[in-house]
């Protein structure tokens, strides 16, 4: 009886704690749940070694808005990159980090997704609109000898601009909406 007592005990304490999946905010017909916010909540906790407060929180939320129409966009446009390549970038980004073993390996998993994503993003830009961009040369002129530091500079000032401005025009084409 005791035994039974106990069983049903874990068993209710366990089915009380555990997180209902409900989606808190719809991009379009698309949905981005508790469990993805938790996640990603996870994920900066342990890169930044302590707890977010509410407005880092919220920040999240937003970054996993403009993740997710990132990512309808570039499966739209049928846009892909070299996956050695992602992995790459993640082995880079992840080696800023002191990481523990079961840490690094779940982290390098979810990093993966969004270095990819953004990835894909930055070529769909250069793709869509690497004929309309335009260096100001009487600036590269007067800075010969870091000519070309300064066109890197330079076409990623535009680049990040043109990123920009066609994300909120893409931004407006998806209903999001709050669940919450």
């Amino acid at each position: 009886m005791k035994l039974i007592t106990i069983i049903l005990t874990i068993f209710f304490f366990y089915s009380a704690n555990a997180n209902e999946i409900k989606s808190i905010v719809l991009v379009d017909s698309y949905s981005i749940t508790n469990v993805d916010l938790i996640k990603e909540i996870r994920v900066n906790e342990i890169l930044k070694r302590k707890s977010l407060n509410e407005a880092e929180k919220r920040i999240l939320l937003k970054n996993l808005i403009e993740e997710k129409i990132k990512k309808i966009e570039v499966d739209k446009n049928n846009v892909n990159v070299n996956k050695d390549a992602v992995n790459k970038r993640v082995s880079q980004i992840l080696s800023n980090y002191q990481l523990n073993e079961i840490d690094k390996d779940e982290i390098k998993k979810y990093m993966f997704n969004k270095v990819e994503i953004n990835m894909r993003w930055n070529k769909l830009i250069t793709i869509l609109f690497s004929r309309k961009l335009e260096i100001n040369m009487n600036e590269l002129e007067e800075n010969i000898k870091n000519k070309e530091k300064l066109i890197k500079i330079e076409k990623t000032k535009k680049i990040n601009i043109i990123s920009n401005t066609f994300y909120n025009e893409v931004k407006r084409k998806y209903l999001i909406k709050n669940i919450r």
